[in-house]
């Protein structure tokens, strides 16, 4: 018997959402060859993934020879696929299998709760992983928009979820998070972007937790492989919370629970203040209520209809037109974003002080500009930019969080604990609370910067 698991194997369904590129299969592939690395065949409840079928076999091994052959990750998946795959355990009387489950890869546009085939598989499922770009939720101002559907959708779960008090676990998975700052502080800043998301899971008793996925593509011995770190946690969490829930069995998905008893018709009595839902629910069966209950929040979120995009035009094409106009807001936004890519800071800053300069009041944008501040070195400009954020917004406790930081290494302590201390009475989750407290330590009890002549 396992202490995680239980007694008999379960078969289990679960659902990866997230928009196009965020990189779930990159991090399936990741997290089966993580757990097989680290596994010896010999440390007793050493846990790992195994191939059930050769297709899953063969899809995770071209995954594998793409990025052995190119050095880079591979495109964006066009096709739903599905990895079925077994968790097992090294006991000390031999292999132990813990459970079987099938991985559910979607294209990002598939992820559409007008899709037929997403809402049945949605129904069909036990358990999701949600995926969302840490880097691009803190460096990419329209990010946030772009999977605002992908965030209602697993707000309506979660209500279904709670309402109908089903067992159906969700981990946030946080993509490309090393390409962040290590430690708390980008935990943080991930946590300040998702706050909306993560009071209603929290309010709505989800059962949920958060993820943080670093699988970079590294060099062993000249050939470059994925280094996944903690990846496997979530799949091995999310496996583990159904197998213990003894009122979770095989085949019993989302759908069938749904159909029990008499929750649904509670349920459509709570949204009486929404005639027009309850009326819905009760013509629409179970495929139709997720649909509907994602049509109604989208209404309320009053949604603003996204402009269509210009065609995409080369780097240097930009630069030419910001030689005859060195204000142009559509050059300088791709050539800054250029610059970025490349790692070359010192030249994206003066770029993005001139975008700053013609959207005063975009938040994200002087966020960004205190980091390039920070980063080439300007903590002084940066300060001055938290203190132009939080004249704006006082409850903005990141930057709080960021110039109290900023004033640690200058050695003036007392102001960086009353940063710290006012930012964490603002903060909202406990989990916000508990890294505003671990920054603080860290930074009160690090030794000043050393000032450089």
């Amino acid at each position: 018997m396992s202490l995680l698991f239980g007694n008999d194997p379960k078969a289990l369904n679960l659902l990866s959402i997230g928009t196009r590129g965020v990189g779930k299969t990159v991090f399936l592939v990741g997290s089966y060859t993580e757990s097989n690395s680290s596994y010896d065949g010999e440390q007793q409840n050493q846990l790992w993934f195994d191939c059930q079928d050769q297709e899953a076999h063969e899809n995770i091994q071209g995954v594998m020879n793409y990025i052995a052959q190119t050095g880079q990750y591979p495109p964006p998946t066009m096709k739903i696929s599905g990895f079925n795959f077994s968790l097992k355990q090294q006991r000390f009387w031999g292999t132990q299998t813990l459970c079987y489950f099938r991985w559910w890869d979607l294209p990002g546009e598939s992820c559409d709760i007008e899709n037929r085939n997403f809402q049945s598989m949605i129904l069909g499922s036990q358990g999701c992983c949600v995926f969302i770009n840490a880097y691009a939720l803190i460096h990419d101002q329209d990010y946030l928009q772009s999977v605002k559907d992908i965030i209602e959708l697993v707000t309506a779960i979660a209500s279904l979820v709670k309402h109908h008090q089903l067992q159906y676990p969700i981990a946030l998975i946080f993509t490309q998070c090393d390409r962040l700052e290590a430690g708390p502080l980008g935990q943080l800043q991930i946590e300040t972007c998702l706050e909306p998301l993560i009071i209603r899971l929290e309010n709505s008793r989800s059962n949920y937790r958060r993820f943080y996925s670093s699988i970079p593509i590294v060099r062993t011995e000249g050939m470059p492989i994925l280094r996944a770190t903690g990846s496997a946690d979530a799949l091995i969490w999310i496996t583990s919370q159904l197998c213990r829930a003894n009122n979770v069995k095989s085949g019993q998905d989302l759908a069938s629970g749904l159909s029990q008893g008499s929750s649904l018709k509670k349920f459509v009595q709570t949204a009486n203040r929404v005639p027009k839902l309850a009326l819905g629910l009760m013509a629409a069966g179970v495929v139709g209520f997720i649909a509907i209950l994602f049509a109604v929040i989208t209404s309320l979120t009053n949604q603003q209809p996204q402009q269509a995009k210009a065609n995409p035009k080369t780097v240097q094409e930009y630069q030419e037109t910001l030689k005859n106009d060195p204000n142009n807001l559509s050059a300088l936004i791709p050539v800054y974003d250029h610059y970025l890519e490349i790692g070359q800071p010192a030249q994206a800053l003066p770029l993005l002080e001139k975008i700053v300069a013609q959207k005063p009041e975009d938040i994200d944008l002087k966020f960004n500009l205190a980091d390039l501040y920070e980063l080439t070195g300007q903590n002084q400009k940066a300060e001055t930019t938290y203190d132009t954020i939080l004249s704006k917004r006082p409850q903005e406790f990141t930057a709080m969080v960021k110039k109290g930081i900023l004033r640690g290494e200058e050695g003036d302590t007392q102001t960086a604990q009353s940063l710290f201390q006012q930012a964490e009475q603002i903060a909202q989750t406990k989990e916000a609370k508990a890294k505003i407290k671990e920054i603080a330590t860290q930074t009160l009890q690090a030794p000043p910067t050393p000032k450089t002549q």
